[in-house]
Order: C-alpha cells, then structure tokens, then sequence
C-alpha cells in the first residue's frame, strides 16, 4: 500500500432546525459513496485554505442556495484527519448551524431530507458520517453556542478501506 503524497480538505455541514438534521441523500449517479448520506459541504479549495468558513459556506450556497445570513451560529466543532487508502491525506472540517425554517431546496449532488436524530441507524451513512454526525448532535446538545474549542481527531482504515476506528483528542 503507497502512502499519500497529497493532502484534500473537504467540509461537512449538519445544519438544525427544530430539532431535525438536514441531511444529503447524494444520487445514486455519484463516483464517490452512491446512494449514501450525510451532511452538506464538499472539496476545500487550496486558495481557501485561508479561510476554511468561507470555503464551508460557499458549498453551502452552491449545493443547497443557502446564503450565509440564513445560517446562526455557523461553527466549527470538528476536524477528522484520514489516511483512507488509495487516496490523499485528507482533512474533514464539521460545521454545524441553524436554520430558522425547515427549507428543502434543490440540490445537485442528491436529495435533502430532514431527519431526526433517532432516524440516524436506519440510513445508509458514509462511513465516517455514521460516527461524526452523532457526536456533533451531541455537541450541539451541550455546547448549542459553539463556545467549547475545535475538536480534532483521526481516523484509521483498514487495508480494504473500511473504518477501523476514530480517535478524538
């Protein structure tokens, strides 16, 4: 197995509404994880590297047309670094914010649902998702002002790229 030679940023947004998720069923057309859930967000630019909020919130206009001003207390809760196999080095940044209405607006990269967060098991996570997104609900539940400092943790695959496991510091 090579090591990687690149390292990839990408942001995941769990926006809240009345005490549901919204989530992204992405379109079964996808290359990467068809069919699967999670949140909202996608690829760090490296020119936005310098401010990786911005980066988050520009995928969210892009992918749902949501504007900033819609969205109270955007913060970051969460970084998740993963070596998956075969791919860059790679830096997951986990968001979260609310919305003062349940808005359900197209999006290109599958279908947006709200869900609650005892519907979670029954849906087909990407893998990390299935891990991150509980405890940035629980997050929210403790710290809902998003004052506690970024958490960061990594993530270790297995030689088939299965999860293996995800540390937080």
């Amino acid at each position: 197995m090579s090591r990687p030679n690149a390292i990839a940023a990408f942001s995941m947004v769990l926006l809240t509404c009345r005490g549901r998720y919204l989530l992204l069923e992405r379109a079964p057309g996808k290359r990467f994880a068809p069919g699967k859930w999670t949140g909202l967000g996608g690829r760090i630019e490296a020119a936005e590297m310098d401010d990786v909020r911005a980066a988050a919130l520009r995928e969210l206009t892009e992918e749902a047309g949501l504007r900033p001003e819609e969205i109270a207390r955007f913060t970051l809760r969460r970084v998740l670094l993963h070596a998956r196999p075969g791919v860059p080095l790679t830096l997951l940044l986990h968001f979260t914010g609310e919305l003062a209405e349940p808005v359900l607006p197209p999006c290109p990269e599958g279908t947006l649902h709200w869900v609650e967060a005892a519907e979670l098991t029954a849906l087909d996570l990407i893998d990390n998702a299935a891990v991150v997104i509980p405890v940035l609900i629980a997050d929210l539940a403790r710290d809902p002002a998003g004052t506690e400092p970024v958490v960061v943790g990594a993530a270790r695959y297995a030689a088939d790229g299965s999860l293996a496991a995800i540390v937080w510091a």
